[in-house]
């Protein structure tokens, strides 16, 4: 069992009403290095589609070696790098909704 600080059981807190309630579209929990962030995230994703995503790299890759299965920035999650079909260029293109159909949390 998790024996969580009063911060953690606080932010705990917050996303569970949140993602109850829903009414706001985004919420985030921040932190220093090192206070649990990458815990909260996985004890979050339980019984859950959990896409991870992260401002940096190197916080994707702590996210990874954490457990947090197929972290990446949220810029890789979100754009795909491919060839424009009239130019022949390659360029980032954003995905669609789709690419993130049965998505339950970000």
């Amino acid at each position: 069992m998790t024996v969580w600080s009063p911060q953690q059981e606080r932010a705990l807190r917050i996303v569970d009403e949140w993602y109850r309630g829903r009414q706001k579209s985004v919420c985030r929990i921040f932190g220093y290095a090192g206070t649990g962030k990458t815990t909260l995230a996985r004890h979050f994703a339980d019984d859950k589609h959990v896409v991870y995503m992260a401002f940096t790299g190197k916080a994707a890759m702590v996210m990874k070696k954490a457990g947090c299965a197929g972290a990446s920035t949220i810029h890789s999650t979100i754009y795909e790098y491919k060839q424009d079909q009239r130019t022949g260029q390659r360029r980032f293109y954003l995905r669609g909704k789709e690419a993130f159909e049965g998505v339950d949390l970000f």
